[in-house]
């Protein structure tokens, strides 16, 4: 016979000690269930936790891809459509140098042509000034930039008050400020067109009021400039009428743009691209002198149009490429999504039939733990009896 005790219970210790380990068994069960992952946390499976959280990381690279992608398409859709127009245009002006070839029209009939034929080149310019996509002007000055080493009136040692620049549109070359004191007027130019814009209006006496910005926009230039007062963080100082006479912005040529459509920082990830200057005096149509208000003038027109013509179609042949790429590039990032995602899930997710079987288990030897409490019990009964 067993002996009875009673400042021990080794059975009673061992059933709690079960007990407890089932129950934290049972909590694990339920928190994957109730979560639907395998692995909610390090504890659970540190080496696959790392790795499914490298392939979440690569999932949003991915998904924000497709998301790049699709605005890619979007952009050169909007530059192909505007040369589209471009080239209707540049047919409907073939058309006009063709008729201006032949003498049955006189001069005043050519006169008449010849303005129908002005019209159409500014409204290829306008055209290429209003194709845009996030204010990004596509078919002229597409990707210039302001060079901040060489544009003085960017110089961190000068007390400008520029606080920021932003160009849209903007032919390649260097801006000079005439910026005459007392007068609260800006005047940007460079070289070939210049533009004045009163300030009156927007100073606090003669400069920008303290702890504010102002905006000064050069829109036959497509330079927008934000100038500010005393107190405003990143400022190069504060302006004061005249603080940018002689001052320059040197705007850089750009070879155009890139396109991130992968999820990593490397080459293979990223597209770059570039979509050719499509103004009227730009080398691709390069129309700016041409007429047809003479015979020979037309005859001359005709030989620079066909060449327009077929540079815009080689350009408009190099877009649609890009986009074909694009296209190819969207159906492999979906495929991948889909790859990875089913990769992730079989790492991470919980197996539904597992968990559940392992749950009732855990259950039922809960319910026989506390059945052993119960019974281990009965040698303290037992004691009390005989000392009763």
């Amino acid at each position: 016979m067993n002996a009875a005790r009673i400042n021990s219970n080794p059975a009673y210790d061992r059933a709690i000690s079960d007990f407890s380990r089932v129950d934290r068994s049972g909590r694990a069960h339920s928190q994957r269930l109730a979560s639907g992952m395998r692995v909610n946390g390090g504890k659970d499976d540190g080496a696959h936790l790392s790795v499914s959280e490298g392939m979440r990381a690569e999932l949003g690279g991915l998904t924000e891809g497709t998301r790049n992608t699709e605005k890619a398409m979007d952009l050169l859709r909007i530059a192909e459509g505007g040369m589209n127009e471009i080239s209707s245009i540049l047919l409907r002006m073939r058309e006009l140098a063709t008729q201006g070839t032949t003498d049955t029209l006189n001069d005043t009939n050519r006169e008449a042509m010849d303005a129908e034929f002005n019209q159409l080149k500014e409204y290829i310019d306008r055209i290429a000034k209003l194709a845009s996509y996030d204010d990004q002007s596509l078919l002229s000055g597409f990707g210039n930039d302001v060079d901040e080493v060489l544009s003085t009136a960017l110089d961190a040692n000068g007390d400008t008050g520029v606080r920021r620049v932003n160009v849209s549109g903007t032919d390649s070359g260097t801006y000079t400020f005439v910026d005459t004191g007392n007068d609260n007027e800006i005047t940007l130019g460079n070289g070939t067109v210049t533009q004045t814009v009163s300030l009156g209006s927007i100073l606090d006496g003669d400069q920008v009021a303290d702890g504010t910005t102002v905006v000064v926009n050069f829109d036959s230039l497509g330079v927008e400039m934000v100038l500010a007062g005393n107190d405003v963080k990143g400022s190069l100082g504060t302006y004061q009428d005249g603080d940018l006479d002689g001052t320059t912005l040197v705007v850089s040529d750009s070879t155009g743009g890139q396109f991130q459509l992968g999820s990593d920082a490397v080459s293979a990830d990223r597209l770059e691209y570039d979509i050719k200057d499509m103004t009227i005096g730009a080398p691709v149509l390069n129309l700016s002198g041409i007429s047809v208000n003479t015979r020979d003038g037309s005859r001359q027109s005709l030989a620079k149009l066909d060449k327009a013509i077929d540079r815009v179609a080689s350009q408009r042949g190099e877009v649609g490429a890009i986009m074909n790429r694009l296209e190819f590039t969207l159906n492999f990032t979906e495929r991948a999504i889909e790859g990875v995602t089913a990769s992730e899930s079989t790492i991470r997710d919980t197996n539904y039939a597992l968990e559940s079987t392992s749950l009732a288990r855990t259950q039922i030897l809960a319910q026989m733990s506390q059945a052993a409490m119960v019974n281990s019990q009965v040698p303290v009964q037992t004691v009390m009896s005989l000392i009763a």
